[in-house]
């Protein structure tokens, strides 16, 4: 058995305010803004099979499905087509892909994986995010974000002004932002951490069973929490009122409200640190490169997201992609079969998308499937 990696890249013009969509079941997507009108698409494909000539027809039957439109581009795997994943599966071959996407800061995005992560950067158009087990980390960001996920965790760091709705089951959500015009935040066993200022006309609210949430707001705010055996800890001058399954806390003026329902979880509010507050704009005004990641920026214990990969230059023709860099290595290498879902955990992530088992049990399935 050998790896064959293949990148091809290609590039459309979709406009200043296009729409793009990227949906795979397993893999990394990542998507960053850059100036222009130009969307311009890297796909990655890893192959693992007994020799090249395998590999070469694996990649013909599991290539990327690439659809380009007046101000769209849309990209899907075979699979997501089909019932299962055997459109991956050629000879004994399996197929692995990850997408990287520059596209013009206003675009609207939206991205779905099962098994992968989804990575995002420097954008202000609607954007919408979603995974069945991976994670979402999302970076100097603005507008209207929604990101959902079920097993893993949603993080969104350096963020400008934006209205934002994440939810996930059993994963973590850290945001950091300058100013949250909305929020809707929901977990079930996770915790919920937030930081940065809330408009006072916007609707605040979180939630989580048995996870902790922690604020650190940068303007007044009045916190709210309604939970059976949680209670509030402020770590900030504040007036308390309430008990017996209400509680509120008062910082400041007040007037911006963040409520937060709760089972056996509570409440903790911090007051800000050196770093907490996000100075830089939701995209770069003047340069196509986002701001290089520091120490102080990040929400306390959030993982960074990894900057995509630039295509190496914008393909003239768009009839055809450009392919670089092709490399066959004949010995057996684990990280393509490790990081693709067999069949069998493939059947086990689409029946927990479509709700017809819940978390714990495909958990346990997908236990016995790797033993």
């Amino acid at each position: 058995m050998g790896t064959l990696e293949r990148t091809e890249t290609l590039a459309h013009r979709i406009g200043s305010n296009g729409r793009i969509t990227v949906k795979t079941i397993s893999g990394t997507l990542r998507v960053r803004g850059i100036e222009g009108e130009e969307a311009r698409l890297t796909v990655t494909y890893r192959i693992r099979a007994a020799d090249q000539a395998a590999a070469e027809r694996a990649l013909e039957t599991g290539r990327v499905i690439v659809d380009r439109g007046p101000g769209s581009l849309e990209v899907e795997t075979p699979e997501r087509r089909l019932s299962t994943g055997l459109a991956w599966l050629f000879g004994g071959a399996r197929v692995r892909a990850d997408v990287a996407v520059e596209v013009p800061w206003g675009t609207k995005v939206r991205y779905e994986t099962m098994s992968g992560s989804i990575e995002a950067m420097a954008l202000v158009g609607d954007q919408k995010y979603r995974t069945v087990s991976g994670d979402i980390r999302l970076w100097n960001l603005g507008g209207l974000i929604e990101a959902g996920s079920i097993s893993g965790s949603i993080t969104l760091d350096n963020g400008g002004d934006v209205r934002l709705r994440a939810n996930t089951v059993s994963g973590s959500i850290k945001v950091r932002a300058r100013r949250f015009y909305g929020t809707a935040l929901s977990t079930t066993s996770g915790s919920i951490a937030l930081v940065g200022a809330l408009d006072s006309s916007g609707d605040h609210r979180a939630e989580s069973i048995s996870g902790s949430v922690y604020l650190t707001p940068l303007n007044g705010v009045t916190a709210e929490l309604r939970a059976i055996s949680g209670s509030i800890t402020s770590h900030v001058e504040h007036r308390s009122e309430g008990g017996r399954g209400y509680w509120r806390s008062i910082v400041g003026d007040g007037r911006a409200t963040f409520k937060v329902n709760s089972t056996s979880g509570g409440l903790r509010i911090f007051a800000a640190r050196p770093g907490d507050e996000v100075v830089a704009s939701a995209a770069p005004a003047a340069s196509s490169t986002p701001p290089t990641p520091t120490a102080d920026d990040s929400v306390a214990g959030a993982d960074k997201p990894v900057e995509p990969t630039a295509a190496s230059a914008a393909v003239a023709d768009e009839s055809a992609p450009n392919e670089t860099d092709e490399t066959w290595n004949p010995d057996e290498t684990a990280d393509v079969d490790d990081e693709t879902p067999r069949d069998d955990e493939l059947a086990v992530l689409q029946a927990l998308e479509r709700g017809e088992i819940g978390v714990d049990e495909a958990a346990d399935r997908l236990d016995r499937s790797r033993r």
